[in-house]
């Protein structure tokens, strides 16, 4: 296995409610995302802040990783597991300004075979 940057982003758009969803995840065979990798979350306000909330591994429920307290956005690397191809983090807003652009990264270390 070889030890390489991780930086992913992924970018969504907020629907009619103001709310959406992002994953990121090892997607090659064998890809590992060791413990301790950063997910940062950010979303431009007009009028509504939209409340992120994220999960790492199996998803919402189990998994859970944290919420921003204020706004819509934070980052973390408080617990975050490893995952292996198939898994992910995901990350759902809510709440927000309708067609605001929302972004999930994750940054950190990979393995690849």
């Amino acid at each position: 296995m070889r030890i390489v940057q991780l930086n992913e982003l992924q970018a969504i758009t907020l629907d009619g409610s103001g709310n959406g969803q992002a994953q990121l995840g090892p997607t090659a065979a064998g890809e590992v995302w060791p413990a301790g990798y950063v997910v940062g979350v950010h979303c431009a306000t007009n009028v509504a802040e939209a409340i992120a909330r994220g999960w790492a591994g199996g998803g919402p429920p189990a998994g859970f990783l944290g919420a921003t307290t204020w706004g819509s956005t934070g980052d973390t690397n408080a617990d975050t597991p490893e995952l292996k191809a198939g898994q992910s983090v995901t990350v759902q807003w809510a709440g927000g300004d309708p067609g605001t652009v929302a972004y999930l990264t994750v940054t950190g270390s990979r393995q690849v075979p």
